[in-house]
This record gives C-alpha cells, sequence and structure tokens, in this order.
C-alpha cells in the first residue's frame, strides 16, 4: 500500500496484520495455559488410601468445571476474532489498538474464572465472569465496525458480514439471558453459560437462533 511521500507515524503504524494476529495467538496460548495453574493436585495428606482418591477428585469438580467454562470461552473468542482476520485486508494503528483492547480483557479470563469458581455461591462472581464475556465481545465487534467504516475489510457480500455482526451480538444476548438466570438461581444461570458455550465450541444445539 502506498504511503504518502512525508508521512505522519499513524499513517505507517501497526499495519502488518500478521503481527497483531501472532500477538494474539501468543496471549490466548498463555492464558490458556495459566487456566490449569487453578487447578490443584490433592495434598498427599488427603489421599491416603484407594478410597480417598474419588472424594479428593470429587472436590476437585468446580476447578475442573472452571477450566472446562474458561477454556471454552478462550476457544469461542479465538474462533471469533480469527474470522474476523479472515476478512481483514490491511490494518491501521487504531485498529491495531481495537484488537489490543480486546487482548487487555481476554488475558482477565484465568482470572475472573478462577474468582468465579472460588466464589460461586456468590451472584458477585457470575457478574465479574459475565463482564469479563461482554468486554471481549465489544472490543471485537467494536474493531469489525471500524474496519468496516475504514475500509480495510476485504470485499465480502453483504451476508458475511451480517454473520459476522449477528454472532458476536447474539452471543452477548445469550449471556446477558445467563446472567439474568442468575439472580433467580445460581447454579441454573451457570449452568445455562455452559450451555451456551458448548453450543459455540462444538454445535450442541443445532439452531440458527443460538448462532449455529
Amino acid at each position: 500500500m502506498s504511503v504518502p511521500a512525508s508521512p505522519h507515524y499513524t499513517d505507517v503504524a501497526a499495519r502488518n496484520l500478521r503481527r497483531i494476529e501472532s500477538l494474539s495467538d501468543g496471549v490466548f496460548s498463555i492464558a490458556m495455559t495459566l487456566l490449569v495453574l487453578n487447578l490443584r493436585v490433592p495434598a498427599a495428606a488427603l489421599v491416603r488410601t484407594e478410597a480417598d482418591v474419588g472424594p479428593a477428585l470429587l472436590r476437585l469438580l468446580p476447578d475442573l468445571g472452571g477450566y472446562v467454562l474458561g477454556f471454552l470461552s478462550l476457544g469461542i473468542f479465538w474462533v471469533c476474532q480469527s474470522t474476523q482476520f479472515t476478512y481483514l485486508e490491511r490494518s491501521d494503528r487504531r485498529l491495531a489498538w481495537w484488537h489490543i483492547a480486546f487482548l487487555l480483557v481476554v488475558g482477565l479470563l484465568p482470572f475472573s474464572t478462577a474468582f468465579l469458581t472460588t466464589h460461586l455461591p456468590l451472584r458477585g462472581a457470575v457478574l465479574v465472569y459475565w463482564a469479563n464475556l461482554l468486554l471481549p465481545g465489544l472490543a471485537l465487534l467494536g474493531s469489525y465496525r471500524y474496519a468496516q467504516r475504514q475500509g480495510l475489510l476485504r470485499p465480502a457480500e453483504a451476508a458475511v458480514s451480517r454473520a459476522l455482526v449477528r454472532r458476536l451480538g447474539l452471543m452477548q444476548l445469550q449471556y446477558a439471558a445467563a446472567m439474568a438466570l442468575c439472580f433467580v438461581h445460581v447454579y441454573a444461570g451457570v449452568g445455562l453459560l455452559l450451555l451456551v458455550q458448548l453450543n459455540y465450541a462444538v454445535g450442541l444445539v443445532a439452531s440458527r437462533w443460538l448462532g449455529d
């Protein structure tokens, strides 16, 4: 791409999409790895006989559930961002910062996941986790809308663009529904959140409304 004869810094900064993708992959890799650090091997004093193994593993179920939930969340956002990169033709400084903002909140997911599993009976813990799902979604949606306005996207059918935006919008609506259910029953809301995550990850429910 040509640049002005005497370009400003903003005219030439952060135009390499592959560098942004590499940074994103690195952040996601680290965040996914950090999730497993929340799993603690039961202390030897608690597992002295064969009969102790089962109860010790059962005590790990909340942490294991958090690990799965967090890993699914990161995987879903990675796929969403990867899809967006597929349709980006070029970048600029502001788009790069949109994606850095996205990575900023993605990097908090190991913390919010650990906070959720540690304080699960509290609705506030679910609210923290939900906020950590809302912010990356808003950042991705904002980055895509910015790329549309600035003509940074590859030529694509309008239907493709609508599908990408609809996917992000429906995802956030379903997360919000799960959060609302938490005010009725905390574990029911967390269960719905897990079902939403499974749907987006593996197509648990083949439904256009659910985003498949």
